[in-house]
């Protein structure tokens, strides 16, 4: 047996590398490093305009050219990590994003600085479905909650980093470097990793076969059809051509499914095996993962636009004031797998009320103090709605994946990724419109107290905008079966054919 195939597998426990919880600390860096950069260049948008002498169309695709090529890349990377191995693929994706990262800093005209943050977010999109294909083999399933605990801390800390790191970095303004550092500083952090990487994560395959060319290019032309447009918005409006190429995405995506079934009625290699979404628990866990994500993007969103413009606060003050949710994320990620090991599967929904508590309490907060805000006033509604999201995310990541042979961790990490990135396209696009409309006060000037009012009012329809998509998550959490995942997972394997059972068997059992 090679050591590529001598993973642990799902209840696997025996079999463990005592390297795991090390192994984990290195994957979590590029978690870091990704959800980072997607944040960090909002607040440095006036220092490379000014340095660059950028136009508004070359920053805005500084910023949404890498959530686009980032979402695109999702499934057909995840099918190569099953491929080609997870660890290779996280070698190579995080060289190519370090390497990106270094010429973003050195970027000469906004032209050169737009094709690098492209290539950014493509590495950022080859990187992160192996960071959960090496979480979900690494581990047994009794240990993956407490591991995808930690993925989830992490991730709320990347993205309150950013804006704060960004603020601290352009302040200093090193050597006169203005703006660079938030790009270089990944430089050392991505060097270190690699080296770390190569000496404790072991290689591992899921599974093999050809990768259907022809489902990548419908997969990934029906993801551009149905993101482009979502991520145009906040910047266009709703235009014609936005719902044309929404409508557009549905019959390509459509396509991508008849063919993936034909291929596997033919005994051919699909992209993706699409009898994932028989599997409840899966279906479930992604339609968790679009809805949660557009709404708690959402009130992020808002509350940004809200303290900067409303209330006249820098991009780092605004920053500092949402810090108490990025805690409470933290913590609550942190606690997430005792709370599910005393739960089960209505630990989503326990998280997802307690983010509407907090939602509600945000909307009151401002209702009642307006622009008058201080820092202190938003600290336990937003504390408590980090909280709960820390009870939803990383749950439900484990959720997702613990109905996957872990032999299609690769492809099936890259499915939950790409609900969640459509999911925050969504809610920002329709969330901005709403906002933005509120605030209109109509022909000519206002005056400072109706821009208050407009302002108070946009925020609020913003903030309920989420609390509703944050009540279908609850809705969404019912779905989950009340089994035990392991059943769930033996059920499924069941019902495959007997070609199947031979393909996903785990490492060292024959089908």
């Amino acid at each position: 047996m090679t050591s590529e195939t001598n993973w642990t597998s799902p209840g696997g426990a025996e079999q463990a590398d005592p390297r795991r919880w090390r192994a984990l600390g290195v994957v979590l860096i590029g978690t870091f490093l990704i959800l980072l950069d997607s944040t960090i260049v909002n607040v440095a948008i006036p220092s490379i305009q000014q340095d660059l002498s950028a136009s508004r169309s070359s920053i805005e695709w500084v910023i949404s050219g890498y959530s686009l090529a980032y979402g695109l890349l999702l499934i057909p990377s995840g099918r190569l990590g099953d491929r080609f191995g997870y660890k290779r693929m996280f070698l190579l994706a995080l060289a190519g994003f370090t390497a990106t990262s270094a010429l973003c800093a050195v970027a000469s005209s906004p032209t050169q600085l737009v094709v690098w943050r492209i290539l950014q977010g493509a590495m950022a999109g080859f990187l992160n479905p192996q960071i959960l294909a090496i979480i979900q083999v690494e581990f047994s399933w009794q240990e993956r909650g407490k591991a995808f605990g930690a993925y989830g801390a992490i991730s709320g800390i990347g993205v309150a980093v950013g804006p704060l790191a960004a603020g601290l970095l352009i302040d200093w303004n090193v050597a006169d470097s203005q703006w660079r550092p938030i790009f270089m500083v990944n430089v050392p952090v991505g060097i270190i990793a690699l080296l770390l990487a190569g000496l404790w994560l072991r290689e591992a395959k899921g599974r093999a076969g050809s990768l259907d060319l022809v489902g990548t290019l419908l997969v990934s032309a029906g993801v551009l059809l149905l993101t482009y447009p979502l991520v145009e918005v906040p910047e266009t409006g709703w235009e014609p051509r936005s719902f044309v190429l929404l409508a557009a995405s549905v019959p390509v995506l459509a396509l991508f499914v008849g063919w993936e079934l034909r291929q596997q009625r033919k005994g051919r290699d699909a992209l993706i095996d699409v009898r994932l979404f028989r599997n409840r628990g899966f279906t479930a866990g992604v339609t968790i993962g679009l809805t949660y994500f557009a709404g708690f993007i959402s009130l992020w969103f808002v509350l940004s636009i809200y303290l900067q413009t409303g209330t006249g606060r820098s991009a780092l003050a605004a920053g500092l004031i949402l810090l108490p949710f990025a805690v409470g994320m933290l913590i609550g990620a942190t606690l997430s797998d005792l709370v599910a090991k005393r739960l089960g599967r209505w630990v989503v929904a326990a998280g997802s009320a307690v983010v509407i508590v907090g939602t509600a309490g945000v909307i009151g907060t401002i209702h009642g103090v307006g622009t008058d805000l201080a820092g202190w006033h938003l600290l336990p509604a937003l504390f408590v709605a980090g909280f709960g999201s820390g009870l939803v995310i990383s749950p439900n990541t484990d959720i997702v994946l613990r109905y996957v042979p872990w032999q299609d961790a690769g492809a099936a990490s890259g499915i939950l990724n790409v609900g969640q990135r459509v999911g925050t396209a969504l809610g920002i696009a329709i969330v901005s419109v709403a906002f933005f409309g509120a605030v209109d006060t109509g022909p000519g000037p206002a005056s400072p107290a109706e821009l208050d009012r407009a302002f108070t009012h946009a925020v609020q329809i913003g903030a309920l905008y989420a609390l509703g998509l944050v009540a279908l998550t609850f809705l969404a959490s019912l779905l989950l079966p009340a089994d035990s995942p392991k059943e769930q997972a033996t059920d499924w394997e069941n019902s495959a054919t007997s070609e199947s059972k031979a393909e996903w068997s785990q490492p060292g059992q024959s089908a």
